[in-house]
């Protein structure tokens, strides 16, 4: 009886864990997202735009090697 209890006190402690785990990850999920959602906008705008994205002033200009090929 003894292994009955430790199964349902094993099943106990894991749905508790598994149940706090899952919150932080939809947290996590949800936080990511609107920071995605709010990177996407800021780089709509020319002001902003060059602090984020480095290779976006080497558009439309070729690029030169340095190791002669």
């Amino acid at each position: 009886m003894t292994e009955n209890d430790d199964a349902q006190a094993f099943t106990a402690l894991f749905l508790k864990f598994s149940e706090r785990a899952e919150r932080w990850l939809k947290k996590a999920a949800i936080v990511l997202f609107v920071l995605l959602c709010l990177f996407q906008a800021a780089l709509r705008v020319p002001a902003v735009r060059h602090l984020l994205a480095s290779a976006d002033k080497l558009e439309g200009s070729p690029v030169h090697r340095t190791d002669g090929r």
